[in-house]
């Protein structure tokens, strides 16, 4: 029988010891992470207060979750597009009615990026974000049911593989 030295056993109470640093570590920054995500993913990002012929109008910008969708070269998948955008709306009535639609609003955001990837855009190309823009614009004002949103995209990331 194989008796453990002394040495022996430190290295493995020195490694276990490093290990479990290591997994502290990890735990703690995946936990900040996903406290800072759920603080960057509150629905309001700003107001701000705009006087208009004597009245006060209230602005606010509602974050669309960022989404991806993918994109091809001759047919064939050959990466993806990541989209970040914002909603820019003109007071807190219209704000209420697009943070209930967003589930919508999201999905069929999705839906137009996905049908522009697959018809119009090539992952070899630079992205029409004017094109992506308009018909982004075109869906929420179809799903919002009026014109008094305005679309701002932020980021379009396109990743090849």
């Amino acid at each position: 029988m194989h008796t453990p030295t002394l040495r022996m056993i430190f290295m493995t109470w020195h490694f276990n010891l490093a290990q479990a640093k290591t997994r502290l570590l990890t735990l703690t920054l995946i936990l900040f992470g996903v406290l800072i995500s759920g603080l960057a993913s509150t629905p309001v990002l700003a107001s701000e207060e705009k006087k208009d012929n004597g009245e006060a109008s209230k602005e606010s910008y509602v974050k669309v979750p960022s989404f991806a969708v993918t994109m091809y070269h001759r047919g064939r998948p050959k990466g993806n597009m990541t989209i970040q955008m914002l909603v820019k709306l003109v007071d807190s009535e219209r704000r209420a009615t697009a943070v209930k639609y967003m589930p919508r609003l999201s999905s069929a955001y999705v839906i137009e990026a996905s049908r522009l990837s697959h018809d119009y855009f090539d992952v070899t190309q630079p992205v029409n974000v004017a094109m992506l823009g308009d018909a982004f614009q075109l869906v929420t004002n179809k799903v919002l049911g009026h014109t008094h949103a305005r679309v701002l995209i932020s980021d379009v990331i396109v990743n090849k593989r």
